[in-house]
């Protein structure tokens, strides 16, 4: 009896660890980066909130990005947050096991001392950056 019951607790543990999203109130957001009118690859864009764990999207080719929560595809914690956007990042070939260093060609207003921010609301948020400078000397990848 005291073993069934000990399953069943089990069980309700686990899958309360399996809930489609933890009980908070997100929002989807996506957007597009430019950097000088043209579209920034390879950029990682951060949303912070005031509380809370920070949302994580990377941009493809085209400059758009869609945030993650946690590796999901949640968006990010209703609310305002501090925003920052790099380029800094090491990537690996998983096939060759090489890797490679993109350089920042961001100031550090964009990242390190961001001047940017948002807001997001339930639902859908589509939030665009226009960036208009790059750091002194960098050249884009």
């Amino acid at each position: 009896m005291y073993k069934r019951v000990a399953v069943l607790v089990v069980l309700a543990a686990v899958a309360g660890c399996f809930s489609d999203r933890p009980d908070l109130d997100f929002g989807d957001v996506h957007g597009k980066v430019m950097l000088q009118g043209q579209p920034l690859a390879n950029a990682t864009v951060c949303f912070q909130p005031e509380t809370g764990r920070p949302s994580y999207g990377r941009t493809d080719e085209t400059g758009a990005y869609s945030l993650q929560y946690m590796g999901r595809p949640w968006g990010a914690l209703v609310g305002k947050h501090t925003v920052s956007i790099t380029t800094e990042n090491r990537t690996e070939n998983p096939d060759t096991g090489e890797s490679h260093w993109q350089p920042e060609i961001l100031p550090p207003k964009y990242h390190t001392q961001t001047e940017l921010s948002a807001v997001v609301e339930a639902g859908e948020n589509e939030i665009d950056f226009t960036l208009d400078e790059m750091k002194k000397g960098a050249k884009r990848p």
